[in-house]
């Protein structure tokens, strides 16, 4: 029997990696893995916290970390579902997301809003004190609420006064000694100021000797400003999740001229994530995740250690060159990659991708009305000055183009045009497609205008289709199960501008409906105010963005 206690003790000891910092105490019960870390690159923001595995489950207790009190509590459709955020005495906060439900303080704070505001959708700011919680005091259970993309407790650490996510391994220790991996490198020219150009990328290999390598000794281009790129990740176990580095740094012939350092990033710089990295397909089945060793014209400096002439690495010779990057994680375990390099031609010229007499300096707002046609980008978020060129053919083709594709805007610009004589009598339903992205309209007299976070191509459509609204369970199926139902789904969706509200009734009187947009579910919990039997007449009123309405009545028998 003492041997099975011992075996089992080491056991757990070798599952359990994370060690509680002097200060905080983790923040759940699950097994404690990551799934995801600060700084991952994520679809248009950077992950601003760290992600516990809860194996595909939900409900496990979530703890505050430490003493303090819920300053901020939010309940969305999107976003981080339900989530609460604690001020702790040292200054930070943080912050608890995708929770299924809240203890039952919060609960019943969050309960009294949504029926005084008749709004699922919530946000309190309780006074301090008012819900003061201990170290490791529960305040709600995980689950996978908002856009989770499956069941996981979302934790950041922020600066109370600034509100920056901090790094929250800067205060938790991870038992890691696995180091990063280095997959491809790649070299881009940089001879067009305001486009870098992507030329090749070059497999990393481990060699005979166990030394991280390219495949070939030597690399041979054709130019002479160039910038450099990697793809890679990080484990915190041998076999755990593929999270992104934490650390670069770049040599060029000895001398430091790049470093990164993934913390502190700020609310403002999301978006940044797409000039920072960016997907290039290298042949017609696969596409690396670069991530740039060089800085664009305007960047947030809180990202980098070293950005000597921004990166850029300017041969003034066809000699040999060395490189050398090495990569590290929050706990200093390393991977180095050392290769010579030289080219063949000291070529400082590029042919501009844009040529255009019509010019946005990237410090400078810009601002342009022609051919019923208006734009305009605020300074600062244009992170390269460039040419564009534009075409509207709203109203032979319904299409409009905006050139350079590959700009990326820090921040939303406008866009907008006069309404064609045919749309007018719908102006208000006119919704402008980008990708899988749907514009809504501002409409100013015979002007329609769009918050656009992209240039490109641009297709206008109609919403004039109201969303559709029915049961979860079919009739027949809720009538045989009507005594012993606890809760009544019903599914919604829209064919464009999407969902905006909605407003559910029984027997006349508002009741509480509980929306998950990624699954299109609104759901009501039979609560002490549901009739026990009768009647039950359910009303469901959904509008969409543009103004089309569904309404939609059920009675249940029970």
């Amino acid at each position: 029997m003492r041997l099975k206690i011992k075996i089992t003790t080491a056991i757990l000891l070798l599952c359990i990696t994370f060690v509680e910092s002097q200060n905080y105490a983790w923040p759940i019960d699950s097994p404690r893995v990551l799934t995801g870390n600060y700084g991952e690159l994520r679809p248009q923001h950077f992950h601003t916290g760290i992600d516990f595995s809860t194996n595909g489950k939900i409900n496990y207790p979530v703890y505050s970390i430490d003493e303090g009190y819920v300053s901020r509590i939010k309940v969305s459709s999107v976003g981080y579902g339900r989530s609460v955020y604690v001020t702790h005495k040292d200054g930070k906060v943080t912050l608890y997301a995708h929770l299924n439900s809240y203890n039952p303080a919060i609960a019943a704070l969050v309960k009294k809003e949504q029926y005084a505001k008749q709004n699922y959708e919530v946000e309190i700011f309780p006074k301090p004190g008012q819900i003061p919680v201990k170290r490791r005091e529960y305040v709600g259970l995980s689950g996978n609420t908002g856009a989770s993309t499956g069941p996981h407790l979302h934790f950041e650490i922020r600066d109370g006064v600034t509100e920056t996510p901090l790094n929250p391994l800067e205060y938790f220790h991870v038992d890691d000694t696995v180091a990063p991996t280095i997959q491809n490198i790649a070299f881009y020219n940089l001879a067009d100021t305001c486009s870098p150009k992507f030329i090749k990328a070059f497999p990393v290999i481990t060699n005979k000797k166990g030394e991280v390598a390219i495949k070939k000794d030597s690399i041979i281009l054709s130019y002479g400003i160039l910038g450099f790129a990697f793809e890679g990740f990080d484990r915190f176990t041998a076999k755990g999740s593929p999270n992104n580095i934490f650390n670069a740094k770049l040599e060029y012939d000895g001398r430091q001229i790049y470093g990164h350092t993934l913390n502190h990033i700020h609310f403002d710089d999301q978006r940044f994530v797409n000039e920072f990295c960016e997907n290039v397909e290298v042949n017609k089945k696969e596409k690396y995740r670069m991530q740039k060793c060089f800085v664009p014209t305007l960047f947030p400096p809180n990202f980098y250690d070293t950005y000597r002439v921004k990166g850029r690495i300017l041969i003034v010779d066809t000699n040999w060159h060395k490189i050398k990057l090495s990569v590290h994680d929050e706990n200093g375990n390393e991977t180095v990659l050392q290769f010579t390099f030289k080219t063949r031609k000291l070529n400082y010229y590029s042919k501009p991708s844009i040529n255009s007499d019509i010019y946005a300096d990237c410090m400078e707002d810009f601002m342009i009305a022609k051919n019923k046609l208006q734009i305009f980008i605020p300074g600062r978020t244009l992170y390269y000055s460039t040419g564009l060129i534009f075409e509207n053919t709203i109203e032979s083709t319904g299409k409009l183009i905006i050139l350079p594709t590959d700009a990326n805007l820090r921040t939303t610009s406008i866009v907008g045009f006069e309404v064609p004589q045919k749309y007018r009598r719908i102006k208000n339903k006119l919704v402008l497609k980008s990708g899988d992205n749907v514009l809504n309209p501002i409409v100013h007299n015979d002007s329609v205008f769009y918050s656009v976070k992209n240039l490109g191509w641009f297709l206008l459509d109609q919403d004039t289709v109201s969303p559709k609204v029915k049961t979860q369970l079919a009739p027949s199926q809720l009538k045989s199960a009507a005594k012993k139902l606890t809760a009544l789904a019903f599914v919604v969706s829209d064919n464009l501008s999407g969902i905006y509200k909605y407003n559910l009734t029984l027997d006349g009187k508002w009741i509480l409906g509980e929306y998950d947009a990624k699954s299109g579910i609104i759901n009501y919990t039979f609560d002490e105010n549901t009739p026990k039997s009768g009647t039950l007449n359910f009303k469901l009123e959904v509008d969409d963005r543009v103004g089309n309405k569904t309404v939609f009545d059920f009675a249940l028998k029970r």
